[in-house]
């Protein structure tokens, strides 16, 4: 309950014990005092007794919203109670300290832009435009149902929900919600932790090109966030053979990698807590070695395709830290797959022109031996940031 709330309420309580009769305050003999003990004791436990009673009929804390997803249209049946909102004792329009259903709905009116303000519904294009309909008040259990209704210029299809009724209720004031689309239906629960979510609606194949796009993103940021896997494809094509065009380690590293990957999709992490980051930034430092104090490099396909596993397996749980979707979920696997196969490709193809263009220098092994140290002090550093 809103300090406002509480106070409007011990307000009346303190009203109501100045209304008592004033004999209880004139005790002119020991049995009058014997009397006014018993009678208080009989009324105490009375109170105490009835509160305990009619505790259960309201669900203090605790709201539920009904909400229907339309085509370009959102509708909510918001039920709450009316003593928790903070703005309760201004619906008191006439002072008696009574509130009528018709305060209540008069009420709701003037402050439907607050109550707005914390139930929000949007899609990535657009916010809905609430406005509020019909409200209701059921004075024995201090219920209101008021119905919100949110318009969309276009059509409605990835839905966000924001409800953040905490700010008019109280800091663990919890909002359930019942969401139905297209005969389906989902469960939300929003509190001061947990605010807003997220509804994937499936409306033909613009939801899969969505959610295709969403982990092509998700891979993409993934990669750049971290330079191992430039370095350590870089390092492994950039030596002369591989410059020569040989492509069979990139080729053993995707493969192994796409088989890790899908081995840690389907049964979870495989790897521990913390290993995949530090295996990652040595393999930079490894191949860099290699480049740089090996004259022969030989079996470097075994080499890629043993590191591939490692990534493969730290790339699944990435994706099952972002969360898989419930349905589309080969479709979002495929999809960060194509994203690390087309950065990867692209590092390649950017690394043997590299290696090309270094093949025309005077001393083309030097530029070899720079840049591997460079990878490799890189590595190093990635290693112990990894670490602490």
């Amino acid at each position: 309950m809103g300090n406002a709330a509480r106070h409007w309420q011990e307000n009346h309580e303190i009203a109501i014990q100045k209304s008592a009769p004033e004999a209880w305050d004139r005790p002119n003999a020991p049995a009058h005092t014997i009397a006014r003990f018993f009678a208080a004791f009989v009324l105490s436990t009375w109170l105490v007794t009835s509160a305990a009673i009619s505790t259960p009929a309201h669900t203090t804390g605790i709201s539920y919203g009904h909400v229907e997803i339309g085509k370009r249209q959102v509708a909510v049946r918001l039920q709450l109670n009316v003593r928790e909102l903070q703005f309760t004792p201004a619906f008191d329009e006439n002072g008696d300290r009574q509130i009528t259903p018709e305060e209540v709905q008069s009420g709701f009116r003037r402050f439907a832009p607050d109550l707005l303000k914390q139930y929000r519904i949007g899609t990535e294009r657009e916010e809905g435009q609430g406005s509020l309909g019909k409200v209701s008040f059921r004075p024995e259990s201090g219920e209101v149902e008021c119905h919100l209704s949110y318009t969309f210029r276009l059509p409605v299809d990835d839905v966000w929900m924001k409800a953040t009724l905490h700010e008019v209720t109280d800091s663990g004031h919890w909002h359930l919600a019942q969401i139905r689309y297209d005969g389906l239906e989902e469960q939300r629960t929003f509190n001061l932790e947990n605010p807003e979510t997220s509804i994937d609606l499936w409306r033909g194949w613009s939801s899969y090109y969505k959610l295709g796009r969403r982990f092509l993103h998700l891979a993409w940021r993934n990669l750049t966030a971290g330079p191992e896997l430039a370095g350590f494809l870089a390092g492994l094509v950039l030596v002369r053979d591989a410059a020569g065009g040989g492509f069979t380690a990139p080729l053993m590293f995707l493969l192994s990698q796409l088989i890790a990957f899908a081995a840690g999709a389907r049964f979870g992490p495989v790897l521990p807590p913390g290993f995949a980051g530090t295996a990652m930034a040595l393999s930079v430092v490894y191949i860099a070695a290699e480049n740089l104090f090996l004259k022969e490099i030989t079996h470097r396909g075994w080499i890629a395709a043993l590191f591939g596993l490692i990534y493969g397996f730290a790339f699944a749980e990435l994706v099952h830290t972002a969360g898989l979707p419930s349905r589309g979920t080969l479709a979002a696997l495929f999809c960060y797959q194509l994203g690390v196969v087309l950065v990867a490709a692209g590092l390649v193809v950017l690394t043997l022109l590299f290696a090309k263009s270094l093949q025309r220098l005077r001393r083309p092994r030097f530029a070899i031996v720079l840049t591997s140290l460079v990878f490799m002090v890189l590595g190093l550093l990635q290693f112990v940031r990894r670490l602490s």
